[in-house]
């Protein structure tokens, strides 16, 4: 019998500037009575024929086989997802290379904080820049409208614009593609301009 889908909901917005991050840190640190953990990551992307599937690369922890869907709308997004731990990640990725192709990869440092039951993710993306992200973990009995309730609350004591609000999956076409590998061309294409 699977298990049923853990549920988020997650909103992800551009950040821009240095300055505009660092804002963002010292209110974390602030609400959270937190430093953070800083967290390295190497997500590869997987070209899933239902939903979305990434392969993250951790340092220090096991990595993670993620599948996931999310609708692909501005604001406060609901999310189910599977993670399963791995242990042979490189074994994985080749397997996965092989009988579905690679969209893409992200490497981000992370600062990570917890804010009652919400993730709360500053992120510095390699070639694109600063972005923050919320995951208000859902329990079992609560409803979608409450985490929404929460994202919106949070994305007001962190004065995030409307326009940085992101509506596709964390830089989802902003990842590298293996078209660009191939041609010799480095860095990320951005599909906004």
């Amino acid at each position: 019998m699977s298990q049923p889908d853990s549920r988020n909901v997650e909103v992800k917005a551009r950040l821009g500037s240095d300055e505009n991050f660092n804002r963002c840190v010292e209110i974390a640190k602030k609400i959270c009575s937190s430093e953070g953990e800083i967290i390295k990551q190497h997500d590869v992307f997987f070209n899933a024929t239902k939903g979305r599937l990434k392969l993250r690369f951790l340092e220090n922890t096991p990595s993670q086989l993620v599948q996931y869907s999310r609708p692909d709308t501005e604001g406060a997004k609901l999310s189910c997802f599977k993670i399963l731990e791995v242990t042979e990640p490189e074994l994985l990725k080749t397997i996965l290379d092989e009988s579905i192709g690679t969209k893409g990869v992200v490497k981000k440092t992370r600062m990570l904080f917890w804010y009652n039951q919400t993730r709360i993710h500053l992120d510095k993306v390699e070639d694109l820049g600063n972005f923050f992200e919320l995951e208000v973990c859902l329990r079992p009995e609560q409803q979608v409208e409450e985490g929404t309730k929460i994202a919106n609350e949070l994305v007001e004591i962190f004065k995030i614009n409307q326009e940085d609000l992101i509506a596709e999956e964390a830089r989802r076409g902003l990842i590298k593609s293996r078209e660009s590998d191939a041609q010799g061309l480095t860095g990320f294409k951005d599909p906004h301009r």
